[in-house]
């Protein structure tokens, strides 16, 4: 089949659209706030585009548990080009245009696949806006390391639909390497899925076997490319706390979908106003294990692709088949794990990976080709049977759970097995949910009946409203805030930047060690003005300000930090435990008034939902030892962390000793996220601590003599300095960069050689 040349108006007219639509962030100085995005997701990003802004590789981001390594993380994609490309703006103009940008090329990619399969221009039109405003998509604003996987999906379908020869082999590897380049795991198992899906069932046997041929390659390819990447996160793995004791199957399937949660293609919201981000006015606690929701917003992408599905089932149109199995796929990848027992759950996870409900991606795309051809064989058929029934079915259940709220509480929550005080919650969502559901099956059904008879007039109303049905439905999901709301620092944060404007010192979050079964303070709520204000997750790094013990959100620290922060959990329950923290320059505490002080600290500030504490005797991040232990190994180290007198070091040197030296001073002169400069001045040999996590890449010389630093406190690091005054420079380096730094020439020069060699034959 010839693929069908589209104009640049339908591309035009959906970038403006995605405008339209998402004018609140883009043209005001506003940001998408909630979820992953002030605790992980935005701090990760500002790291990245600090780096690259400053001209060095996003290796390393010294703020958080007490400095890790940053481009390793798949979790943040610091190759990703976009990422590179974007540091060249102001970060919060970056963070505007980001999502936005890749839901126009998302939708960009699906017209031309659609299209290229023999989709009318309208029907591609609605498969298009039915996969960018999809529940998923929208939710990815949450989620900016995924969201380009989303994106890539529906261009490298149409890459390797249309590929032949050498430059279709060349341009598939470029859109694989982006993918690679952006590190989500599990889009890109997706994206390779889908491209065997479709090289096996949309063409002929020995087409097939080309296709599959140049899949092959193209990925090759594009890991040669992705090389950095690829070689650095493969280095990291080994020596985070989940590579070392590998994850839980209660954790990797947390997040998966549970059959309950299909209901959402039909009624978007039927567990509570998920965009309100307020986990008291939920009452599906059970279908999201108790996690308030899941990681998408909702899975509702409009009634029009549900309709297509049931009615284009066993039709043979270009698309469909490969539609039909990436649904069956991915609904199992998605949902089945939610129904492993729960007695399996200590299980170790064959994977260190979570989260399976990302695999809902390839629920999006599967659903959007049928919606696509549902609008062309829809609109030249009898008004398909049962929707009406849908729409009366959604209306009478209104109806009921608004005149027997008390009743519909008790059965709903019956039926997920909640408790209380779930029914309530229930019965006050529920009206509302099936109403908007009602109303817009309704919409739906009323816009298939003005497209059939063919007049211009009703076909583009037709078209209007079920264009607006997922729009309407799924943007409440993308919340936004005015930037300094977001972005700005909270009042602690001006105050102890006024302190130390150096950032010599660090912030510890007591509620990192409140107990699990203590309730929480009524405070700033649960929502991202928590994450900003609490000192327990990555939110800090936007205001250069540094933490230690905080959580670990993606589960990525190194090892040996987790190691360390279990100890501080033991010493935060002792009154002359003073010393442990003050070593580890955590000069202030932020907690809440029900929390006693921990060891060491003394109130200082605050306000009537948070308490501010100072350290009696914090230490410097940077500094020059004056008393240590040196021991063989980390278990005889952490033996001793206990006996560490104030401002000292347990160093492991590969033998028991005691040292001692005289106070020294050290200035530092450069402090960046990969580089650090200090000159020392050691009256006697000692060693110089550094507050950042102990790891092999990395590169310390003293005057220009390469030296093998070794671990201190058991997960910091310790430099040995001769007598004297010295010039001590510290470079992270990405593991594997040695060799990885090729790969990216090689892909060039490969990609380079396939564009030109057949120019070259017709030349000759």
């Amino acid at each position: 089949m010839t693929p069908k040349r589209l104009s640049a108006a339908p591309f035009l007219l959906f970038a403006a659209l995605v405008v339209a639509v998402y004018a609140d962030p883009l043209l005001a100085r506003r940001v998408f706030t909630g979820r992953d995005l002030i605790a992980y997701n935005i701090p990760m990003e500002k790291s990245v585009h600090e780096a690259w802004a400053s001209g060095e590789l996003p290796v390393w981001t010294p703020e958080i548990s007490g400095g890790r390594p940053l481009a390793p993380n798949p979790n943040v994609g610091g190759f990703y080009p976009v990422r590179l490309l974007f540091s060249r703006l102001p970060f919060p103009t970056a963070l505007r245009l980001y999502p936005a940008l890749h839901w126009i090329a998302a939708g960009c990619g699906m017209l031309l696949l659609l299209s290229s399969v023999g989709v009318s221009r309208t029907g591609a039109w609605l498969g298009a806006v039915t996969y960018v405003f999809s529940g998923v998509s929208v939710s990815e604003c949450f989620y900016p390391h995924i969201q380009p996987g989303m994106t890539l999906l529906p261009w490298i379908l149409w890459q390797a639909w249309r590929a032949r020869g050498a430059r279709g082999t060349a341009g598939l590897a470029v859109l694989f390497a982006l993918d690679l380049l952006a590190a989500d795991v599990f889009t890109i198992a997706v994206a390779l899925v889908c491209a065997a899906l479709w090289a096996v069932l949309e063409e002929d046997e020995s087409a097939a076997k080309r296709a599959l041929g140049r899949l092959a390659a193209a990925v090759a390819l594009a890991a040669l490319a992705a090389a950095p990447q690829i070689l650095a996160t493969a280095l990291w793995i080994p020596e985070t706390n989940r590579g070392v004791l590998g994850m839980r199957l209660s954790n990797a399937l947390l997040y998966s979908i549970s059959g309950w949660r299909l209901l959402e293609f039909v009624v978007p919201y039927p567990f509570g106003p998920i965009w309100r981000l307020d986990a008291w006015e939920l009452w599906g606690g059970p279908v999201h294990h108790y996690r308030g929701m899941g990681l998408f917003g909702t899975l509702y992408l409009g009634a029009l692709p549900v309709i297509a599905a049931a009615c284009l089932w066993r039709e043979r149109r270009p698309g469909l088949r490969f539609a039909r199995a990436l649904l069956v796929v991915a609904l199992a990848a998605s949902v089945l794990p939610n129904f492993i027992p729960a007695s399996w759950g200590t299980w170790h996870s064959p994977l260190p990976l979570r989260n399976p409900e990302k695999f809902a991606v390839g629920l999006v795309l599967a659903l959007s080709i049928f919606g696509a051809w549902g609008y062309d064989v829809l609109s030249r058929r009898a008004r398909p049977r049962g929707v009406l029934a849908v729409a009366v079915v959604l209306t009478v259940l209104a109806a009921a759970t608004a005149l027997r709220p008390e009743a519909t509480g008790r059965i709903a929550v019956a039926l997920i097995g909640g408790d209380a005080p779930f029914p309530s919650r229930a019965a006050a969502s529920l009206p509302f949910a099936f109403a908007a559901a009602g109303l817009l099956w309704v919409a739906t059904l009323i816009a298939l009946e003005l497209v059939r008879p063919g007049g211009a007039a009703g076909t583009a109303i037709g078209v209007a409203l079920l264009t607006l049905v997922p729009i309407v439905a799924d943007r409440p999901i993308g919340q936004t805030a005015p930037d300094f709301a977001t972005l700005g620092p909270t009042p602690f944060a001006r105050r102890i930047s006024r302190e130390d404007p150096g950032g010599a010192y660090r912030t510890l979050g007591g509620e990192i060690y409140r107990p699990m079964e203590a309730p929480r303070d009524t405070r700033y709520g649960d929502g991202w003005e928590a994450a900003r204000q609490d000192w327990v997750h990555d939110t800090p790094i936007l205001w250069k300000r540094g933490m230690v013990f905080n959580y670990d959100f993606d589960e990525g620290d190194l090892a040996r930090v987790e190691s360390l922060r279990k100890l501080s959990g033991m010493a935060a329950v002792y009154p002359d435990a003073s010393s442990f923290f003050g070593t580890f320059a955590l000069r202030w505490c932020v907690r809440a008034p029900s929390q006693k002080p921990l060891p060491g600290y003394r109130p200082f500030g605050g306000n009537a939902v948070q308490v501010w504490d100072r350290h009696e005797q914090p230490f410097p991040d940077i500094r020059l030892a004056t008393s240590w232990l040196e021991e063989p190994s980390a278990v005889a180290a952490a033996s001793k962390m206990g006996q560490i007198p104030p401002g000292g070091l347990v160093i492991e040197s590969g033998r028991a000793e005691r040292g001692r030296a005289a106070p020294g001073r050290v200035e530092v002169v450069r402090r960046t996220q990969a580089r650090l400069d200090v000159v020392a001045d050691a009256p006697e040999p000692t060693w110089l601590f550094v507050l950042r996590a102990y790891w092999d890449y990395r590169t310390v010389r003293v005057d220009g003599q390469e030296v093998e630093p070794v671990p201190a406190n058991l997960a910091f690091t310790a430099v040995p300095v001769p007598a004297g005054r010295h010039r001590i420079e510290w470079e992270e380096r990405l593991p594997g960069w040695e060799a990885s730094r090729f790969g990216p020439v090689l892909f060039g020069v490969a990609i380079a050689a396939a564009f030109l060699a057949p120019r070259r034959r017709s030349a000759a």
